[in-house]
């Protein structure tokens, strides 16, 4: 998200109210964040993500310049002509129960859940989370192994936030070496929803959808491999858990993702509707949406508005519709 033509237009969104910026017609608003709470979570440093009051801040904006839609109204096409917005959450963490739900219910507003079913129940740690807890233990206590083993794989410092999941044999190597045991933060902190809490939500009338088995960067892995994900992800989630639509969200973004692998998720009825992570935009697919990442650095409004310029811009030069 931090291009140059977005920076152009987050200045120019200066100049305009977000009432005239949000009455421009555009695609159905969809937000998504992955978690809000008020402590220091030491396995991500990957994104800012909001205290409770900072997001519930951010509710009432959505409440008051848009109108909240179901995600059956989504697929439905009544946010057609409307000022909608649906939200949703990513990589199924804990407080997506705790804390952001409860929130949710008071003020009425729905929306769904992503999640990682290699994950839930506690029972593996996504890579970016291991390498956020490893430089949280570099920061306090370095250690010249383990450093000199991450700088060799490009991951020096803040780097190691970058590491993919083909490096993930990496961070557990030094993991080893700083005395890092996973299964312990997994088994004491729990930052995943259980199978309970998902069921607990779907009773509260949230959606729950897929974000792949292992959350992989879908770029770096073949067709089949994406195929294989999602398909995983979807038939784990089943199990748990029976929806009316069978959604999937694509993990960072659907970079890397061709039209034909979408198209069969589609007519292989694997999936009723999926999401990339575009921004406002269009998209040559009528089942796929793209979605706009609410956890960006900066001033959250003034964010917002730059996104809207930024698809007015696209659409005047014909170029506000993703095709895969």
């Amino acid at each position: 998200m931090k291009t140059f033509p977005r920076f152009l237009s987050r200045q120019a969104g200066r100049f305009f109210s977000p009432e005239r910026l949000f009455g421009l017609k555009t695609p159905c608003f969809l937000p998504f964040y992955h978690v809000v709470s008020n402590e220091k979570l030491p396995h991500i440093l990957n994104y800012p993500y909001r205290n409770v009051q900072e997001f519930e801040n951010e509710l009432d904006f959505f409440l008051k310049h848009f109108e909240q839609v179901s995600l059956e109204q989504l697929v439905s096409e009544k946010c057609r002509n409307k000022k909608a917005f649906h939200l949703s959450f990513d990589d199924g963490l804990r407080e997506c129960s705790e804390i952001v739900a409860p929130l949710l219910l008071k003020k009425g507003i729905p929306a769904t859940f992503f999640i990682n079913t290699a994950f839930t129940d506690n029972k593996k740690l996504f890579h970016k989370y291991k390498a956020s807890l490893i430089l949280n233990r570099l920061h306090t206590i370095p250690d010249a192994e383990a450093e000199k083993l991450l700088a060799g794989h490009n991951m020096a410092g803040e780097k190691i936030l970058t590491a993919t999941i083909q490096q993930e044999s990496v961070l557990n190597e030094a993991a080893g070496l700083l005395g890092l045991n996973f299964e312990d933060y997994l088994k004491k902190q729990q930052p995943y929803l259980t199978s309970g809490q998902l069921k607990n939500l779907a009773d509260n009338g949230f959606t729950i959808g897929a974000h792949s088995h292992n959350h992989p960067e879908f770029w770096t892995i073949s067709e089949e491999q994406q195929m294989q994900e999602v398909k995983e992800s979807m038939a784990v989630l089943q199990k748990i858990i029976t929806q009316p639509l069978k959604t999937f969200a694509f993990p960072y973004a659907d970079w890397g993702v061709t039209g034909n692998v979408l198209k069969a998720l589609h007519e292989k009825n694997i999936c009723d509707i999926t999401f990339g992570t575009a921004g406002i935009k269009n998209d040559e697919f009528s089942f796929h949406f793209q979605r706009y990442p609410a956890e960006q650095p900066g001033n959250f409004v003034q964010n917002l508005k730059g996104e809207f310029v930024y698809f007015k811009l696209r659409k005047w030069v014909g170029k506000a519709t993703v095709i895969h």
